[in-house]
């Protein structure tokens, strides 16, 4: 699902909208309506972000799936990873002198398995928020969150709940 092609055609879509955002902020500019622009403006930010990202995939078979798992994730986060396949180019990974085609391929295979754990640290990063909300909306009700009990009970180190508890307040 996820070839070239279908990339291509996300990627024009993405553009589509980025543009009829912008002239959604235009229109609301003229109007006085700043928050409404400002919205339309993030919002075509956004688009554009995907469809680059959507650019830079097509040609990387060696993705597979993670095509979508990198998809998934914050834009950011997958610019960044793939900022950093590029700056590490297969010839400076390995090591000797004689690269094979075998080992270069391997390797973009490793590529495609860092999307996964990318997303696996995304959704775990998620889910640790999505935690860290909760105990918030406990304890404004008035009621104590027991760190040591929540961190047996999640799986979730005491040191992270912590520093997430206090970040959040």
């Amino acid at each position: 699902m996820w070839d070239d092609d279908h990339l291509r055609k996300e990627a024009e879509r993405q553009r589509i909208s980025s543009g009829e955002h912008y002239r959604d902020a235009a229109k609301a500019d003229k109007l006085g309506r700043a928050t409404e622009a400002r919205r339309s403006r993030e919002m075509a930010e956004h688009a554009t972000r995907k469809a680059e990202l959507y650019e830079r995939l097509i040609g990387r078979w060696q993705f597979g799936g993670g095509k979508l798992e990198l998809i998934s994730i914050d834009l950011d986060e997958a610019h960044k990873l793939l900022d950093r396949f590029d700056s590490n180019p297969a010839r400076e990974v390995l090591t000797h002198a004689e690269h094979s085609p075998l080992a270069e391929g391997r390797l973009e295979i490793i590529q495609g398995k860092a999307c996964s754990w990318a997303f696996g640290n995304a959704v775990r990063n998620g889910a640790i928020e999505e935690i860290i909300r909760m105990v918030d909306l406990i304890e404004s009700e008035g009621a104590e969150v027991n760190v040591a009990a929540l961190a047996r009970m999640t799986g979730i180190s005491r040191q992270t709940l912590h520093a997430r508890l206090r970040a959040s307040r």
